[in-house]
């Protein structure tokens, strides 16, 4: 802290606008400490102090930093680098979002938001501390703890009082998240006021998996009725030949795949006729 004893003699800090990225990292592992100082002209400019190995990976990126490090360590002997498993955490995370979102410029965006928005620092009744985007809500918290306690998530608890899940978390606030037994799943007005990349994916990952066992459900009804319609046996159709050949003609990979796909064409067909 030496180095911020020295720009502080020399020039005013600006309150409140000081910034620990040391003591609590941001999600993608950065680490610096920032301060905003008022130059001789009045014109404001920001200090940042860090280590030489936090600065490779604000410039160059965490696998970069790694790789670094791995080269040194094989420097004439076998590599002995061990991967925290915080940091392939986010990495993982990264790759589920890039999965999950079909338009590259919907991932760019949302990954610059995860990566550039400021952040609360908000902590578990236990005093763990969590990082979350500005304007996070207690639903982001719920889903940042694990996906089971968002999908269990009835209520929540800030400073020990009773709030309203959609309420905005403010840093300093201790959060408790009220859970049901029984799941009953989010709510898609959730993804109105998430966010987080965590939560907003969590929460569609789940109607997605919803919506295809309704989908498979309804599907085998349709074909069923259908089938009596006509008046044949489910047997008489459903040779495992014939199943076989259906598949492999329509590209499904399993025959849920076929009654889900029979659910959402009887939907479009109903629509058109209306």
């Amino acid at each position: 802290m030496q180095h911020f004893g020295v720009v502080h003699e020399l020039y005013n800090p600006m309150p409140g606008r000081f910034k620990d990225y040391i003591a609590v990292p941001k999600p993608n592992m950065y680490q610096s400490i920032h301060t905003t100082l008022i130059g001789p002209n009045g014109t404001p400019f920001e200090v940042q102090v860090r280590t030489w190995d936090m600065h490779r990976i604000a410039e160059f990126g965490i696998a970069a930093h790694w790789a670094y490090k791995e080269a040194n360590n094989n420097s004439g002997k076998k590599s002995n680098v061990v991967v925290a498993e915080d940091k392939l955490a986010w990495l993982r995370e990264t790759l589920e979002w890039q999965k999950d979102m079909q338009d590259p410029d919907e991932f760019l965006k949302t990954l610059k938001t995860e990566l550039f928005e400021d952040e609360v620092y908000v902590f578990t009744p236990n005093g763990q501390i969590k990082v979350l985007p500005r304007d996070a809500t207690p639903i982001d918290f719920a889903y940042s703890v694990h996906a089971e306690v968002g999908h269990r998530m009835v209520g929540c608890k800030i400073n020990s009082k009773m709030m309203p899940i959609v309420t905005k978390l403010k840093s300093g606030d201790i959060v408790e998240i009220i859970t049901s037994e029984i799941p009953k799943g989010p709510s898609r007005d959730w993804l109105k006021f998430v966010k987080s990349t965590r939560a907003r994916t969590r929460i569609q990952q789940w109607f997605k998996k919803a919506d295809r066992e309704e989908n498979i459900e309804r599907g085998k009804d349709i074909l069923d009725r259908e089938i009596k319609r006509i008046g044949m046996n489910h047997s008489d159709l459903f040779k495992q030949e014939w199943v076989n050949a259906t598949l492999q003609r329509f590209n499904y990979a399993n025959i849920d795949d076929m009654y889900a796909a029979i659910r959402i064409w009887w939907n479009i067909t109903r629509e058109n006729n209306y």
